[in-house]
């Protein structure tokens, strides 16, 4: 059995795009959950290749997750929902998420509106991958993600690349609001 791999990523800003956060109004989390820079794991680098999620976002998208932390007890996106989007570009692994109304989704929209969270991770398994040994001058050799399986976009307190990812919390234009109409039961 292949073994699943998560990868915090590190941000470097929160922002916010359209102004105040409004109450009521639908609540976003966007961001690059991992970018395609070398990074260091501590006995080695890592780096992902920018097609590593190609396949897995294209075969399996659809069962891709948003979470809080990893845990998996907390969802807040799911592609198959229709409230997560995830793609790959030059920038990176990005994301964006319209939250669902859950005590989760509200906690984590507000810790990185505030700035206390400003970090992404990711859960993968990893499919291909090759060895570089180390360059000249360094002591560590890069572990290269050729392939991989992409499993999870998680918003986290510590990230394990700091570097080039960001999360962000916004608030969506409102959607027209659904009229309610109570009708008096029948006798």
């Amino acid at each position: 059995m292949s073994n699943i791999e998560t990868r915090k990523a590190g941000a470097v800003k929160v922002t916010k795009r359209e102004g105040e956060l409004v109450p009521g109004e639908p609540l976003v989390l966007a961001g690059v959950a991992a970018n395609w820079n070398r990074y260091d794991m501590g006995n080695t680098y890592e780096r992902l290749e920018p097609t590593c999620f190609d396949e897995s976002i294209a075969a399996d998208g659809e069962k891709i997750v948003l979470l809080w932390n990893h845990d998996t007890a907390k969802p807040m996106g799911r592609v198959s929902a229709g409230n997560l989007d995830v793609f790959a570009d030059e920038d990176g692994l990005g994301f964006e998420c319209s939250l669902p109304e859950t005590d989760t989704s509200e906690e984590a929209h507000a810790l990185v509106a505030s700035g206390i969270v400003t970090q992404c991770s990711f859960g993968f398994i990893a499919l291909a991958e090759k060895y570089e040994p180390p360059a000249k001058g360094e002591t560590k050799g890069t572990r290269v993600i050729q392939k991989a399986r992409l499993l999870e976009i998680s918003v986290v307190t510590f990230p394990a690349n700091e570097e080039g990812t960001y999360v962000e919390a916004r608030s969506e234009q409102p959607k027209p609001k659904k009229r309610k109409i109570y009708l008096p039961p029948q006798f």
